[in-house]
């Protein structure tokens, strides 16, 4: 992967990293950047490869070293394993066991709602596409940052709430806040946002 440094940011980076069917020109970004506006925000375009998307992911780490790191759905359960230990680390929503989300999605191709750098209009869920999701978790540790962030919707009409508080449980376990708001659904909005940068000021 090539990197534009251009002239030296003079905010702080921080890097979010999309979900599954999205792509770096996510929406999602801006509304981060809307509210955090401290950092210069980031987000390199990452596969529905969980392997080859953390490599992505460690590579522009190192690269930009980012002091906030943010993943939604996907991208939150990437975030987890991002190895970057001096960094905050907020996930929204994430996708810890994503292969029950995969198969409520369900198998077939599906219309990316982003355009992607690659021209790639679609993509396919199926089940070597799960395994290998599966076989990333079984094989990974969690890397947490020097603060850990977990935001929940208690309207993820994607996840639901019973799954949505089995994975607040597992974060807890590892050390995270867990804060919920109910004005987003399984998408972050402009309302989680503010929260995000709320729950950052708050310490």
């Amino acid at each position: 992967m090539t990197f534009q440094y251009g002239t030296p940011a003079q905010k702080p980076y921080a890097l979010y990293i999309h979900g599954l069917g999205s792509s770096a020109a996510s929406g999602t970004k801006s509304s981060l950047a809307r509210s955090l506006d401290a950092y210069e925000w980031l987000s390199p375009e990452i596969t529905h490869n969980p392997f080859e998307s953390l490599d992505i992911l460690n590579e522009w780490f190192a690269a930009f070293q980012p002091a906030l790191i943010a993943g939604t759905s996907m991208g939150g359960l990437l975030a987890m394993y991002v190895n970057s230990p001096n960094a905050v680390k907020v996930v929204v929503n994430p996708c810890i066991e994503i292969e029950r989300v995969l198969r409520k999605i369900g198998y077939g191709k599906h219309p990316y709602l982003q355009p992607r750098e690659n021209g790639e209009t679609e993509y396919t869920i199926d089940e070597p596409m799960i395994r290998q999701f599966i076989t990333f978790r079984e094989n990974y540790t969690p890397i947490l940052g020097r603060r850990n962030i977990a935001l929940f919707s208690t309207d993820d009409e994607l996840k639901g709430r019973e799954f949505s508080k089995k994975n607040a449980a597992f974060l807890e376990s590892l050390g995270y806040e867990i804060y919920w708001n109910a004005k987003f659904g399984h998408r972050c909005n402009e309302q989680a946002a503010k929260q995000i940068k709320n729950i950052l000021l708050s310490k």
